[in-house]
């Protein structure tokens, strides 16, 4: 007998105990017992002393997800804390290089800027020794009130140098935007820009696809005014590898800011977190990630809680119909 056919047998029967299930069940004692630990693993039952206490299915899936949802959050953060601390020894060591001598022996092409306009100057240095259009570039933008605080036409200048690539994806903390910011993303988008929210992002910095990278001299600032371009293929790998679980982590602009409005307005409508997943176009692991995510912001453990507390917020992110 299976262990999905012992449960069967479980719940249309009651069984209480070990010795009933091995007497309906027409199983051996060590093998009633195994299967019934296995059972009580998976959230199915709880086991003491011999004695079977059933979950409901409903609750039984509930601990299940739940395990799951606490397996895949321990994971993105080893995984998260691994390339973390690989970004921030890069940085500490790029920043104590002498750079003089590094250009003389031809070791790395370096190029910097400083003042309170750094950012943006270092990246239009850059982009002055580009050959042609095209290509890609991955950016963290961690200070939006330098962007604010940009005139009209450095704006412009810094839309049309995005409008020359093929790709651009850009991940800024996630906040209200006024209506400034909302124009900026808008008018960034107009040139081809993907804006994804992430809660407080760990480091401004950006890599293009010709594996040069920006990053502040002091790793960690959000409004560096001393930056530094590396052209190094192994600085700007490690850089896209970092930018890239990043972006699984962000959620889109504007539509759902948490990345799980939409998962849980969809649950709640009965839909399982897979299946809410794949209509949205994620995988059911980027969902699993994202409900993680809501318990933390939420504080809370179980999915039932996080519903309560996602609707007393309010159900950002839900969607609305005029019906």
């Amino acid at each position: 007998m299976t262990d999905d056919e012992l449960l069967d047998l479980l719940l249309r029967e009651r069984l209480l105990d070990v010795d009933a299930v091995v007497v309906r069940s027409g199983l051996g004692p060590d093998a009633a017992h195994a299967s019934l630990e296995r059972l009580a693993d998976d959230g199915s039952l709880s086991l003491r002393d011999g004695v079977i206490l059933l979950n409901p299915p409903v609750h039984a899936a509930a601990i299940a997800i739940e395990r799951m949802l606490q397996s895949e959050r321990a994971e993105a953060q080893a995984r998260s804390a691994r390339l973390t601390a690989i970004v921030d020894a890069v940085a500490r060591r790029t920043s104590s290089w002498n750079f003089g001598e590094a250009v003389a022996q031809d070791r790395l092409s370096l190029q910097s800027a400083h003042g309170p306009h750094a950012a943006e100057d270092l990246w239009f240095a850059v982009q002055a020794s580009r050959v042609g259009s095209g290509g890609r570039v991955r950016a963290v933008l961690t200070d939006l009130d330098r962007y604010r605080a940009s005139s009209p036409e450095r704006s412009r200048s810094f839309a049309q140098a995005m409008s020359t690539y093929s790709s651009v994806q850009a991940i800024i903390p996630a906040m209200p935007l006024d209506e400034q910011l909302t124009a900026m993303v808008r008018g960034f988008g107009d040139s081809g820009v993907e804006f994804r929210m992430l809660a407080d992002p760990p480091s401004w910095f950006w890599v293009d696809d010709l594996d040069v990278t920006g990053v502040p001299l002091v790793w960690g600032d959000k409004a560096p005014q001393s930056v530094l371009a590396v052209a190094s293929p192994v600085i700007a790998g490690i850089a896209k590898a970092y930018f890239a679980e990043l972006w699984q982590q962000a959620s889109p602009v504007e539509k759902d800011p948490g990345g799980y409005g939409q998962l849980l307005h969809r649950m709640r409508r009965g839909m399982t977190l897979d299946a809410a997943s794949r209509s949205l176009g994620i995988t059911p692991r980027t969902g699993r990630r994202r409900i993680a995510a809501a318990m933390d912001r939420y504080g809370v453990a179980t999915l039932f809680a996080l519903g309560a507390a996602w609707a007393q917020d309010g159900s950002p992110g839900a969607e609305r119909s005029g019906g």
